[in-house]
């Protein structure tokens, strides 16, 4: 694996702090959380689009948001 020296530097500041066992450790804590964050991304991403259609089900958007033409 090839990593830029400020990633490189980063990983070994880390491992020196003494929470992970070893580099195989770390990455794969990492590797979990970036995974983990992506699925809640998708997750709230889903439930804005379900809110957004909800809202415009319902006609709200125009009744709230966009100025009467009277």
């Amino acid at each position: 694996m090839n990593l830029s020296p400020e990633v490189e530097r980063r990983v070994e500041g880390e491992l020196a702090g003494g929470q992970y066992r070893d580099v195989n450790q770390f990455f794969d804590t990492a590797v979990r959380y970036f995974l983990d964050q992506n699925e809640r991304n998708r997750e709230r991403l889903q439930a804005l689009r379900r809110v957004g259609q909800a809202v415009d089900d319902a006609g709200l958007y125009e009744r709230v948001l966009v100025p009467s033409q009277e």
